[in-house]
């Protein structure tokens, strides 16, 4: 069956590394991509497709990349949602699907998680997805330097983004990867990725493409912060929930836990 992955997360987290080495795992994510921009050098790894149909969305939805409003799952229905999950299921033929294993990567689609498990599931593809995940106080540290947003509403940005719709994804294949444990031991948490997805095999790790990833593509120079859970302010009922979902996540990349039932009731009544 067709496999896809899907690269899930906050901006600023990681998601384009993290993608990168999906491709050099042998995952096709496109050939159509955004440009690299002066805060992210090494390139986004985004198909244009793909971020123009998110951003679509969006717009039917109301909403900009940077609105924490909470989204009615109730609004991923009607004529409008149904023509726009058709383009899409139609894109991903077109683009994608000829493709055995493939993937794609855009910040903006965890918070419409509802409208693209449909769209995979029109498509008939085998779904899987990787939650990237970074210490919330680097990624609000971040969108200070890049827009000067405040740690509040980073924060509130970050747990729109994170919370809402991760349990849907309760029964599928997941796995969580962290940014830092990367930067750290690129070619282990390359192995583990693979591994949890199910798309290594013997000859995976020994790929030049592999050691083209971990020998020169990633750059610790571009990590500006590194900040343990400690370091997440929580002196707000926010602060405090982002800390709480982090944590939790932080368990899964560590492999201290498992994405399964006990998980996902602790993560229900956390959301």
């Amino acid at each position: 069956m067709n496999s896809a992955i899907a690269v899930i997360g906050m901006h600023r987290s990681g998601t384009s590394a993290v993608a990168r080495g999906l491709q050099a795992l042998g995952v096709y994510l496109g050939h159509d991509f955004l440009d690299a921009q002066p805060e992210n050098p090494t390139g986004y790894w985004e198909d244009r497709g793909i971020v123009e149909i998110n951003e679509r969305v969006l717009k039917a939805l109301g909403l900009q990349w940077d609105d924490a409003d909470a989204i009615d799952p109730r609004r991923f229905r009607g004529w409008r949602m149904w023509r726009l999950r058709g383009e899409a299921t139609r894109y991903l033929h077109r683009h994608f699907i000829p493709h055995s294993l493939w993937g794609f990567k855009d910040p903006r689609t965890i918070r419409l998680l509802p409208f693209w498990r449909t769209v995979l599931r029109d498509a008939k593809v085998n779904d899987s997805y990787l939650l990237v995940i970074r210490n919330p106080s680097s990624v609000a540290a971040s969108l200070f330097a890049r827009q000067a947003m405040d740690v509040t509403t980073a924060q509130r940005l970050w747990l729109a983004h994170i919370v809402p719709f991760l349990d849907s994804l309760a029964g599928t294949r997941f796995a969580v990867v962290d940014y830092d444990r990367l930067m750290r031991d690129p070619h282990g948490q390359l192995e583990r990725i693979g591994s949890k997805l199910a798309i290594l095999t013997p000859s995976t790790m020994r790929s030049p493409e592999v050691n083209l990833f971990v020998d020169e593509f990633l750059d610790a120079k571009l990590r500006h912060t590194l900040f343990s859970a400690d370091d997440i302010d929580a002196s707000t009922e926010t602060g405090r929930r982002t800390r709480d979902a982090y944590v939790l996540l932080d368990e899964l990349a560590a492999d201290r836990r498992e994405p399964d039932e006990h998980f996902w009731s602790v993560w229900r009544g956390l959301a």
